[in-house]
């Protein structure tokens, strides 16, 4: 059973001590069971060596990179990772730590965003060390399934399931992106008039966001797989369940990218056949008020002996003029097939 406190990972502000920073910290024993540890136990609990520990680091929180620097047990490359600038992503595989970035989403309050940021991971056969500049979705999923009594014998099997929440959320954005797709479509078809492109835009640039993030993941993972089969086939096998889980997932964002490339041509076209129409229609009626136009002003010039000058009604015999030319040339125009 774990033991239960209000906020994990957080102390007074008065303590500045570096351990006093971590977000939260998980021991597992060997049957994956959990227990949440004080942080101030931290050392005992790293030199426990029944089970694995699961540690969380904010790097925002200055008393977080202390620790990774003075108490982290890591190598010098690992700590450089953790604590420095990179952001492509990455897994090497260093002696008994695997070192990686990952990508996550943003999480807002009980939600997930568009948004993908990145997870900074050392894990060995008895620790992770994870750490992020935002709070992270995958991650307090995990951590809510841990709370709930899911169990994780090893760090692996950790490791599989923060990746999988990852691929399983971009899944679930993958399906709103093709309901949104839908629903343009659906508008489209049915002669809706306005103009769609601003959200079809919007879901590729969405798709092509995703589907660079999936693709450098999938490629780093296939890499990763050949490299560790032979020196860690525990964490190879993962790594290759979780890339043909990302290969279809891919595989369905390109095909909404692909989608949403068809639909903004339909789109366009659709939107030029509007304003053509609307043009020819304006070029008719140009043509029909053009003589009517002509008669007006030859009825205006002020010139001697204009006809109707002393006629009874000759303003409405002007008029009848007007219309009759008016009428003629869309006589002539139905004749011709113009329209």
């Amino acid at each position: 059973m774990s033991a239960t406190r209000a906020a994990p990972g957080h102390t007074e502000a008065a303590d500045a001590t570096p351990e006093s920073g971590i977000v939260w910290i998980y021991h597992f024993k060997p049957d994956g069971t959990h227990e949440l540890i004080p942080n101030q136990t931290v050392e005992q609990t790293l030199a426990d060596p029944v089970g694995w520990t699961w540690v969380h680091l904010s790097l925002a929180d200055t008393r977080c990179r202390a620790w990774i620097s003075q108490n982290a047990r890591l190598s010098e490359f690992a700590r450089e990772i953790l604590l420095g600038p990179e952001e492509h992503m990455r897994m090497d595989l260093l002696g008994h730590e695997i070192v990686g970035v990952v990508p996550d989403l943003q999480q807002e309050i009980a939600r997930a965003t568009d948004a993908i940021v990145r997870l900074r991971f050392v894990m060995t056969d008895r620790l992770i060390i994870s750490a992020r500049r935002t709070p992270l979705h995958s991650v307090e999923t995990v951590r809510r399934a841990v709370e709930a009594g899911k169990r994780f014998p090893t760090p692996v099997s950790f490791l599989d399931a923060v990746i999988d929440q990852f691929a399983d959320a971009v899944g679930r954005m993958a399906e709103e992106l093709g309901n949104e797709l839908d629903n343009i479509e659906d508008r489209v078809m049915h002669g809706g008039s306005a103009d769609e492109r601003p959200r079809v835009g919007r879901v590729r640039l969405q798709a092509v966001r995703v589907h660079r993030h999936l693709a450098q993941l999938r490629s780093m993972f296939h890499r990763v797989e050949h490299r560790m089969a032979s020196d860690n086939a525990p964490v190879a096998q993962t790594i290759r369940a979780l890339a043909q889980k990302l290969d279809s997932i891919d595989h369905e964002v390109g095909s909404l990218h692909d989608r949403a490339r068809l639909l903004i041509d339909e789109v366009a076209a659709k939107m030029t056949e509007i304003t053509n129409r609307r043009l020819f229609t304006l070029s008719i009626l140009t043509a029909c008020l053009l003589p009517p136009t002509l008669v007006t002003g030859f009825f205006g010039m002020n010139t001697k002996d204009l006809p109707f000058q002393s006629t009874d009604g000759g303003t409405w015999w002007a008029f009848a003029i007007a219309l009759l030319a008016g009428a003629v040339v869309y006589w002539a125009l139905r004749r011709m097939r113009a329209f």
